[in-house]
This record gives structure tokens, C-alpha cells and sequence, in this order.
């Protein structure tokens, strides 16, 4: 069974860089969630990294306000190729959220609507490997649907493929592990990208701030543990 994560390797992630391009072009940095968190927390990384970065607008925005050294991983290779033209100080990797091909752990990594598109077979690996790249102590930056329940949508630009889209929170995944600190979240409009009150459950998005503890979380019991 080839997994839908390959689609975008493929050709997909390609198509939709295509279909965005122009709106990626006219990104607005004051209406973005992730950089608004960045900015209300006063966030300064060294070291910063966006899995999924398409050709890099976010991290450009990021590298202009705080001069952090900035590394993309995006599976569209066009997208590749644009970002290392446009923003030639940002270091560009084709790779995907299951298998990033890096060793070294991030003060801020940033995962903004990419979740959603992983197979549910590779979901966890996915999960690992960003937990992986955030250094202790550091920040990790999830943006994605934010549904009250979990939803499955099929995903309309592959009729012809038996392809969804899977909108739940994700940053409770990490939050479950007792390793990460809820510092903040934001919700918004999807289209309009809008802080609201209201929201449709299908339209409403939300950006996660986390923090990074490996030990800080947890409490000393006073209660001997192994005996055996």
C-alpha cells in the first residue's frame, strides 16, 4: 500500500506549491499565527526550523526579526528550488515530516499545517522525529485545524485517489508524552486568518506554543520506587 505521505513527494506536494504560489508571494506576516506567538513571547532563537516550509516565507520572516540562522525541509522540490533562489540565507532539505534527514535539535521548530496531511500510518513517526529536532528547553510551534472532534475529510484535488486530510489537535499528542509545557494558543478563522469568538468547528485553526522540558514537569514522590 504506497502511503499518501509519497503522493507529496511525488507530484502532489509539487501541485500545491503551484496553486499557492501566488499567495505565498503576498504573504502577510501580521496576520500569521505562528509569528504572532513568536512575537508575543518575545521568542529569539539561534537556531530555527519549519518542517513543511514550502519555499520558506515563514522562516524568512523570522531571519529578517531576529537573525536566527534558518533550515527549511519541504518535500515539493519546485518549492526547493524557489526558496533557495528567493531567500538564498535560509539552508534548503527535500525531505518530509516521518524522515527529516538531520541530526542536530532546534531552539524553535515549527510545524504549521502539515500534520494533517501525514498518513495516519506514519502519524507517530512523524510525531518522533519532530520531537527529536527540539532541543530541552527549547520551543516547539504547531499550527493545524483545531476541530472539538477528530475529523476525516477527503482531500478534493485527488478524486481519483483515496486521499484525506485528518483535523484534530496535535499539539495534545505531545502534551500526553509529559515532556512539553502548554505556553500558549491561538485561534482563528481558517480563510480569514482572523482572531474570533465563534468560529465553525470545520473552519476553526489553531497555533500551539510549547516548551520543551525533559525532567522539569515532573515531581518528586518522597516514595521509594524499585524494589525488586
Amino acid at each position: 500500500m504506497v502511503l499518501q505521505d509519497n503522493l507529496f513527494t511525488d507530484f502532489e506536494g509539487d501541485r500545491w506549491f503551484e496553486r499557492n504560489r501566488r499567495a505565498l508571494n503576498a504573504f502577510d506576516a501580521s496576520a500569521d499565527l505562528p509569528l504572532k506567538l513568536i512575537e508575543l513571547y518575545g521568542l529569539s532563537p539561534e537556531h530555527v526550523l519549519e518542517v513543511g516550509a514550502a519555499n520558506g516565507f515563514r522562516l524568512a520572516a523570522i531571519h529578517q526579526r531576529t537573525g536566527a540562522e534558518a533550515v527549511a525541509v519541504e518535500p515539493s522540490a519546485q518549492a526547493v528550488l524557489n526558496g533557495k533562489a528567493s531567500f538564498p540565507f535560509i539552508t534548503f532539505i527535500r525531505g518530509t515530516a516521518s524522515a527529516v534527514p538531520l541530526r542536530n535539535a532546534f531552539d524553535l521548530v515549527i510545524v504549521n499545517f502539515v500534520l494533517h496531511w501525514i498518513d495516519r500510518q506514519s502519524l507517530l513517526g512523524a510525531v518522533a522525529e519532530v520531537d527529536r529536532l527540539v532541543r530541552d528547553g527549547g520551543h516547539l510551534l504547531i499550527g493545524d485545524f483545531h476541530p472539538a472532534n477528530r475529523l476525516q475529510v477527503r482531500y478534493h484535488h485527488l478524486e481519483d485517489r483515496e486521499v484525506y486530510t485528518y483535523k484534530q489537535n496535535y499539539a495534545g499528542t505531545f502534551l500526553a508524552s509529559g515532556l512539553y509545557h502548554a505556553v500558549a494558543l491561538l485561534t482563528a478563522h481558517h480563510a480569514s486568518k482572523q482572531l474570533q469568538v465563534r468560529v465553525a468547528e470545520s473552519e476553526r485553526i489553531g497555533a500551539w506554543l510549547l516548551r520543551k522540558d525533559l525532567r522539569g514537569h515532573y515531581l518528586e514522590s518522597g516514595v521509594n520506587g524499585d524494589r525488586g
